[in-house]
């Protein structure tokens, strides 16, 4: 799935159309206008942008101060590569792991900076949450349900359920739907396949740190996916709640 297939089970015709119009992946990736920049040290890069979320990706090289965060959004942070991070206001260090997640509310004041006070890059994925007015004829989310994995809860709030899962290689997911409004980001990826009733299955790779949009799934489709890999991966699923 060239980055999308494999958790949204489109056709190729919309899947061709979405590769040319929407940026998910690094190499669809816009830069952010310095104005706009979660971190104001860093130049980031939009991967993600819909009329629900805008998502950007960040590197933190070693020795990198992130400059002071801005806000004004509801935004959840991810670590995809973690590392330690010491305050440049209090010197206290933190230690973040692979697939950590931060929420930040709007009302929250801006932060100050803090320096990866680690020898190797710190990778970190922010979704930004845009406004967004419950409608009558809006569907209810709900949480991601594998029959096959069980998953983590890892962060809910009136806002967002964060949940983690880990397939083992030769694992599949087991057949189940998707309700609307979800994207899904991997911390550590791979090869992974989708199949489904009465479609070809489709075999993709994806990047640490890759970002998608996941459209409704009807569950008598028997969408799954499972992993071709030699390595176990993993992912999160943020649901948007209405």
């Amino acid at each position: 799935m060239s980055s999308i297939a494999v958790r949204r089970g489109l056709d190729t015709s919309l899947l061709m159309a979405l590769i040319l119009s929407t940026p998910l992946s690094a190499s669809w990736a816009e830069g952010i206008s310095s104005d706009k920049r979660t971190f104001e040290a860093l130049s980031g890069q939009v991967v993600l942008d819909n009329d629900r979320v805008s998502v950007e990706r960040y590197s933190i090289p070693p020795g990198q101060s992130t400059g002071r965060r801005n806000s004004g959004s509801n935004e959840l942070l991810v670590f995809i590569k973690g590392g330690v991070l010491r305050s440049e206001a209090t010197g206290r260090a933190v230690l973040w792991r692979d697939g950590r997640v931060v929420w930040h509310d709007a009302a929250e004041k801006s932060s100050g900076g803090s320096v990866n006070a680690g020898k190797t890059p710190i990778e970190v994925v922010v979704v930004r949450l845009k406004p967004h007015t419950r409608s009558a004829a809006s569907v209810a989310s709900r949480p991601v349900s594998y029959p096959n994995v069980a998953g983590e809860d890892l962060l809910e709030n009136d806002y967002v359920l964060v949940q983690r899962f880990e397939l083992q290689p030769g694992q599949w997911e087991g057949p189940h739907g998707h309700g609307p409004n979800s994207l899904w980001i991997f911390i550590r990826g791979g090869r992974g396949a989708e199949r489904r009733k009465g479609t070809p299955e489709h075999r993709e790779v994806f990047r640490d740190g890759e970002v998608g949009w996941m459209p409704a799934v009807d569950p008598a489709l028997e969408h799954e996916s499972g992993n071709l890999d030699s390595h176990p991966s993993n992912w999160l699923w943020v649901t948007l709640k209405e």
